[in-house]
């Protein structure tokens, strides 16, 4: 009997003590849950998200240690009045079950109906991103998100879908591979978000939700890429871009497969397409895609967007230079409509980054120097400047398998400047116009899920002109610069296997160019013309001998120009070979070509601020540019950590003395020369989940060899050997701020002699200059601050915020300097440095409501 009791109380005392095991939890004091959830985080390797200020002061027993995590995450849920939802393998979000309704979806490959694990879902009214799990679902609080929720995964196309659309189950959503291979990305955040390098060394910029670089108050195309090491702009100007040493007309500028004859605002400062419709920029430097020509420099394709918009979306703005509204319309499921607009707003306020960017563009113009004089004359002079930009696309998805598109984009610049003769009233109205228009229609077909044809037929536009009137001498100077391209394109994509791919086409364009010239006194003339037809076949093919791990892109590009009967063919070369522990190899070359080109005859030409005229090749004295370019580059990307060292070798040849703008002993002279380049371009990014840093450095050397001239070879006018870069981009939530540094080597120029600096020839008087650029201008140095904001309204209304200061340490920097003859008070003739100065401290902000 006694036994039998020892027994019972044996087996008593076990089931207390082993009670708590049993119901999952230990005797030990409650604990808070936020103390859990970081014991929990440090055991699993896993990260909790939360409102810190709803769980601060909850206490619960803690799970068992032999817990598994799901088995933890269903016990805090049973006792707390949360949901533990897991976003991805390592982090799970802690949503409240009260105030929380949770939507779900789930995205499907549209051929194998396999769930995808790691797909990107961004909300379109948040900065807020997540991934897919295992099963491929994704969950949201639909009282936090709401509107359009954009599905990302590489290799597929994107989906847009309406929040409304998600109900009480979770939806299946179903995605679709892309037809091309050249979308693999390779570094997926270069130097801050939505910019991205791909595996066949082009960068690919996403405006739709990308991060600032330094200076940037829009999402300014023409700025952000000049964050890019070997891309900058030597005289701070939009529509001056040098790539790895080239001059800006040595660049291919394309708007939805269009070519551009120009690309600037405000006479070059701020970019002239709209940045709220411009989805997607891909930029070359080398190893460029067998589809481009006309270029012997960069690529710089932009893409408006391409999607219908499942609701109205869109958008109002000021900052202060400009205003600017967007709209995109779903008129039917099947068709949309996309319009855009920006205006000047001068005429309505001149505000100080006004009058800034003013000062910079109108120096050295006969603008600034005319309503100087008027300040000591009997003479009033005022200037009248605007500039507008329209653009409209149609989007008609008229099947499955086909897509229609239309598009306009109108770009305009205006300058009227008036003299006034105070004693007589008599004023003369001198006046510059710049404008672009373009038009095209695209139709893509699907055949299959593996061939996919784009058929395009367009037209670009490009009028310069100018009238100058003298208003002491009644000389009147008319000049006209006028570019018309006509083409179609047929474009084919043929995905034969996952490790071959090939795009082809047949490209057909004739260009126009003509410069008309009439001065008054001396009676003057003279009108040029010339037209080309260009035929352009080209194949490029992708090939994946070893999966991922080898890359090779190979195309070749084959011109026919029916005017001179020529033939150029360009091979292109791209392989990015992968070799192991973040470590990757990448080798690019190609050959290209060119017949348009710009030209400076005078100084004072277009009133002096617009001094470039475009020109066609005419395959005698204006030959056609051809380049070579070969680099090799060494890339680290793991761990955060980003090592990018890449040399390069380029030579172009067949270019003027007239398109290079001298302003020295050449300026007047007519020769054909090459110039050749050599470089280093270092990359060193550490990024972190809020924060990116970045140093990039560029060595370049650039000379130039004419043949007919004295001295053959001297340095480039844009021989900039030194240029670096450091900066930090930092984001969190919805909060956005870059700081960056920029210095460079100052550029060459031309001294006059000091011990004969005038000398006679032929009865007339010149400058006896020094060796050709032989000086160079002071270092340049620059410290610009970007910071963005955005406030949600309502659900459906967000308000940005973006404001940047330029040049904060209102540093003067030289970016060129010339001289010139003139005579002074008593005829004697004298020589006169003219300096141009970049632009000062210039603060900017800009306001700007998004609804959908």
């Amino acid at each position: 009997m006694q036994k039998a009791v020892s027994n019972s109380l044996l087996l008593f005392f076990l089931l207390i003590f082993s009670c708590p095991t049993i119901l999952g939890q230990s005797t030990s004091e409650k604990k808070s849950l936020i103390s859990i959830l970081k014991h929990l985080e440090k055991k699993h390797d896993i990260r909790f998200s939360y409102a810190t200020n709803e769980i601060d002061d909850i206490h619960i027993l803690t799970p068992n240690e032999n817990f598994k995590l799901e088995e933890s995450l269903k016990y805090l849920s049973n006792k707390t009045s949360f949901n533990y939802i897991k976003i991805n393998k390592r982090y799970i979000t802690v949503q409240n079950k009260k105030n929380t309704v949770l939507k779900c979806g789930k995205i499907f490959d549209s051929n194998t109906n396999l769930a995808l694990e790691a797909a990107e879902v961004t909300f379109s009214n948040s900065s807020k991103t997540t991934f897919t799990n295992k099963e491929g679902l994704f969950y949201f609080p639909s009282n936090q998100y709401s509107g359009l929720i954009i599905i990302s995964f590489l290799g597929y196309q994107d989906v847009i879908i309406n929040s409304k659309e998600f109900k009480n189950d979770c939806v299946p959503i179903f995605i679709f591979e892309e037809a091309s291979l050249l979308e693999q990305v390779f570094i997926k955040l270069f130097f801050t978000k939505g910019i991205q390098k791909n595996l066949d060394g082009s960068f690919k910029l996403n405006t739709n939700n990308i991060g600032l670089v330094p200076g940037q108050t829009e999402n300014d195309v023409f700025q952000i890429i000049q964050a890019l090491p070997g891309i900058e702009s030597i005289d701070e100007s939009i529509s001056n871009i040098n790539i790895r040493g080239g001059t800006q007309d040595e660049n291919l500028i394309l708007w939805d497969g269009i070519k551009m004859y120009q690309n600037g605002h405000f006479f070059g400062l701020i970019s002239a397409f709209n940045p709220d419709l411009t989805k997607d920029v891909r930029v070359y430097k080398n190893g460029t895609h067998a589809r481009f020509g006309e270029s012997v420099s960069g690529i710089v394709d932009m893409k408006s967007d391409n999607t219908i918009a499942n609701e109205i979306k869109g958008g109002i703005g000021v900052n202060l230079i400009n205003a600017s509204a967007f709209l995109s319309i779903p008129v039917t499921k099947n068709l949309g409509l996309q319009v855009s607009g920006r205006s000047s707003i001068n005429n309505i306020i001149e505000t100080g980054v006004y009058n800034s960017y003013s000062n910079k563009i109108f120096q050295d113009t006969e603008i600034l120097s005319l309503l100087n004089e008027a300040s000591t004359l009997s003479v009033s002079a005022d200037e009248d400047f605007s500039f507008y930009d329209l653009s409209a696309k149609v989007l008609w998805d008229f099947s499955e398998k086909d897509k229609v598109r239309v598009n306009f984009l109108n770009i305009d610049n205006s300058l009227d400047f008036i003299e006034t003769l105070n004693e007589t009233s008599q004023s003369k109205t001198s006046n510059l116009n710049q404008q672009s228009i373009a038009s095209g229609v695209s139709w893509e077909h699907l055949w299959t899920d593996k061939i996919t044809t784009n058929l395009l037929g367009y037209s670009s536009y490009y009028l310069l002109n100018s009238l100058n009137q003298d208003i002491f001498t009644e000389q009147t100077q008319m000049q006209e610069n006028k570019v018309l391209e006509t083409g179609i394109k047929l474009d084919a994509s043929i995905a034969f296997s996952d490790k071959f791919n090939l795009q082809t086409g047949y490209h057909l364009s004739e260009v126009g160019i003509e410069n008309t010239q009439d001065i008054n006194i001396p009676g003057f003339s003279s009108r040029e013309k010339e037209v080309l037809q260009t035929h352009v076949l080209y194949g490029n093919s992708t090939y994946k001998p070893f999966s991922d791990n080898t890359i090779i892109n190979a195309g070749l590009r084959i011109n026919y120009y029916s005017s001179f009967d020529k033939i150029i063919p360009e091979p292109r070369l791209s392989i990015h070979q992968k070799l192991g522990n973040g470590f990757a190899v990448e080798t690019l070359g190609e050959f290209k070509s060119q017949t348009t080109t710009q030209r400076i005859d005078f100084q004072s030409d277009f009133l002096g601020v617009v001094k470039r005229r475009w020109t066609l090749s005419n395959n005698k004295d204006i030959p056609i540019i051809r380049s070579k370019q070969a680099s090799l580059g060494f890339v680290y990307n793991k761990n955060n950590w980003l090592i990018n060292l890449e040399g390069f070798l380029k030579k172009v040849k067949g270019i003027t003395t007239s398109n290079q703008g001298f302003q020295n002993q050449f300026q007047f002279e007519k020769s054909i020369g090459n110039y050749s380049v050599k470089g280093v371009e270092f990359v060193l990014n550490k990024k972190s989940e809020s924060l990116s840093t970045w140093f990039s450095y560029t060595y370049l050397k650039n000379d130039y060899d004419f043949a007919e001239l004295t001295p053959s070879k001297f340095p480039n006018n844009l021989d900039i050997k030194h240029s670096a870069t450091l900066a930090s981009s930092y984001q969190i939530n919805r909060f956005k701020v870059a700081l960056g540094i920029n210095w460079h080597h100052g550029k060459p120029f031309t001294t006059p002699n000091e011990d004969n600096e005038i000398i006679n020839i032929n009865g007339e008087n010149s400058i006896n200059y020094n060796e050709p650029n032989s000086d160079n201008l002071p270092d340049y140095f620059r410290i610009n601050i970007s910071a963005e904001y955005l406030w949600s309204l309502s659900s459906k209304i967000d308000l940005k915020l973006n404001a940047a200061l330029l040049n904060v340490l209102d540093r003067t920097n030289s970016i060129n300097i010339r001289h010139a003859l003139n005579s002074n008070d008593i005829g004697e003739t004298r020589i006169s440095q003219v300096e141009e100065v970049s632009l000062g401290f210039s603060p900017n902000v800009s306001l700007q409501f998004l609804f959908n």
